[in-house]
């Protein structure tokens, strides 16, 4: 069997080399891709809910509004009761958002990081 060259045994390992790196580089841009796809996923159907759950506190709050318009015989009542207790939430919100803020950022943290082990874990086996 006839010896390689070291100049071909560099070139081969150069070859190698650059080949593994573009695959990592390859498997990175795809981990990339699909912590972003499921990402957007659980945005997307949080979306669905908060809109449907939107959509059913309307409809809870035009209820309450009529029902206490009702109760005291006047529908601007009734409904000045409702919109102040919307008011008063959304002032208790705007109190409490950085707290909010940070929950919802450990949240996605949490998130990354648990799919981050399921990958290791497929990795391992």
């Amino acid at each position: 069997m006839e010896e390689k060259k070291v100049s071909t045994l560099f070139e081969e390992m150069r070859d190698d080399i650059s080949n593994y790196i573009s695959s990592s580089l390859e498997l990175g841009k795809l981990e990339v891709y699909e912590k972003l796809s499921l990402g957007s996923a659980a945005i997307s159907y949080g979306l669905i809910i908060a809109g449907i759950a939107l959509v059913a506190l309307f409809f809870a709050l035009v209820t309450a509004a009529l029902y206490l318009g009702e109760l005291l015989q006047s529908l601007w009542v009734g409904f000045g009761i409702v919109a102040a207790f919307a008011v008063l939430v959304l002032l208790i919100m705007l109190l409490l958002k950085k707290y909010f803020n940070q929950k919802v950022t450990n949240g996605v943290i949490r998130f990354l990081m648990t799919q981050d082990d399921k990958d290791d874990k497929k990795s391992d086996k």
